[in-house]
């Protein structure tokens, strides 16, 4: 499966089925997987630390139909999560995440929030070249995080001609670096993958105002007051000017970064069937008008000094 440079084609993030965005039986998750690619998801997004190769196994039921991206850089080993950027655990990880997703060749293979002192040095790059002399993958990428503020990652990751993708997160409520690092991408010629597009929740409404104090899931590692934040900016000053267009609350927030950046892929998060297919449809609604899209950019311009996840590089890159 090749890599598209823009299209804002809807991927499905597998990270959804394996119990770290709430419970879903296993013959749940599988039958959904197939959904998914029936429905027209373009992309399945998994990571070997997502259910211990769980994630995995369940993409690979899909694997030669849609475009499988995967992730390695947490040793499985230990206990907890622990990253592990050496040259050759990459490599032996990349070989396991082969094996789970029961392909010859990964379609994607990126390496997994990498630190910044691990993209200046020379072994995750001469891992990714190996992976792909090896065969183990056709492509390969980095996927910053997990934190925002990956501007300098990803500055550092685009002198390599190894890296192919760039994977960050970008929706109307954490516009940079996501906005910065896609206008650097598509110069370079890297295919960019957006992830977190409804911002937990917040922008297609399935989390209310306080809902986030009965989290359990990744969500609960956001900065302390972050969702108080978000909720304000998108209920006073970003609904208002989007509750009149047609479509819901979440194909609108796509409809955002399609017409904003227009990145390669959407990874969207859902773990039910009905969802899934509001956000696959979200083309079907007319596109924003460019006002709104140029307001919405402007709140996010006026309201990012005060949250508490405010990037420190915001729309230039780091000298």
């Amino acid at each position: 499966m090749g890599l598209s440079l823009s299209g804002s084609r809807i991927g499905y993030g597998v990270y959804s089925l394996t119990g770290m965005y709430g419970a879903v039986p296993r013959s749940e998750a599988e039958e959904l997987v197939l959904e998914a690619v029936e429905m027209g998801v373009e992309m399945l997004d998994t990571a070997d630390i997502y259910g211990r190769g769980l994630g995995e196994e369940l993409a690979g039921l899909a694997a030669g139909r849609v475009l499988i991206a995967t992730k390695v850089g947490y040793d499985l080993s230990s206990p907890r999560p622990v990253l592990r950027m050496d040259e050759e655990y990459l490599v032996k990880a990349a070989r396991a995440s082969r094996r789970r997703l029961r392909v010859d060749s990964i379609d994607l293979l990126q390496i997994h929030n990498p630190p910044l002192e691990a993209l200046k040095g020379a072994g995750v790059y001469r891992a990714l070249r190996r992976i792909r002399e090896e065969g183990i993958a056709r492509h390969t990428g980095i996927a910053l995080g997990p934190e925002v503020d990956v501007l300098p990652h990803a500055v550092e990751a685009l002198a390599h001609d190894e890296v192919e993708s760039l994977q960050f997160v970008y929706n109307m409520l954490e516009q940079e670096p996501g906005h910065t690092i896609a206008r650097m991408a598509k110069e370079a010629g890297v295919a960019t993958l957006v992830r977190v597009p409804h911002a937990g929740g917040v922008l297609d409404e399935t989390l209310e105002p306080g809902g986030e104090e009965g989290l359990s899931d990744h969500r609960t590692l956001r900065r302390s007051g972050w969702y108080r934040w978000a909720h304000r900016v998108y209920r006073t000053r970003i609904k208002p000017l989007l509750d009149p267009l047609p479509g819901s609350p979440g194909q609108k927030a796509l409809r955002f970064i399609q017409q904003s950046i227009d990145p390669s892929y959407i990874i969207v998060i859902a773990t039910g069937r009905e969802r899934l297919a509001d956000y696959l449809a979200y083309r079907s609604i007319p596109p924003l008008p460019e006002s709104v899209v140029s307001r919405i950019i402007e709140v996010y311009r006026e309201e990012v000094e005060s949250s508490p996840e405010k990037p420190r590089h915001l729309g230039r890159a780091p000298p």
